[in-house]
């Protein structure tokens, strides 16, 4: 029996768009945070760096419901913005993940500076 279910073209378009939304907000909290570890400014980096995982955790749910609605059988439409939306995930978490790196040096550095 086949499944004639499919997600709507407005709906795929409104979980893109929260997609969107949501990694935008942890690159924009990735972005201070790095900003706030320069100035040596650690604790707030951090705050700033759970801020974005959370952001970024609710931005691959979205994402991963609709996959997991294909993977159902669930007729999916193509969409460029989708696919932007998955494009803009897979980015922002590696920033994520290089400035976590480098938030660590700065730590390091300062704990030189102070030796």
């Amino acid at each position: 029996m086949e499944n004639t279910e499919a997600v709507e073209r407005d709906d795929l378009a409104m979980v893109s768009m929260g997609v969107i939304l949501h990694a935008g907000n942890a690159r924009e909290a990735i972005f201070k945070a790095v900003d706030q570890a320069a100035q040596g400014k650690f604790e707030e980096a951090d705050n700033l760096m759970n801020e974005a995982n959370f952001a970024l955790i609710e931005a691959h749910r979205a994402q991963t419901s609709t996959l997991q609605k294909e993977a159902e059988g669930i007729e999916i439409p193509y969409s460029s913005l989708f696919g932007h939306a998955q494009d803009h995930v897979m980015t922002v978490k590696t920033e994520y993940n290089l400035v976590k790196e480098i938030i660590k040096l700065y730590k390091r550095l300062e704990e030189k500076e102070n030796e």
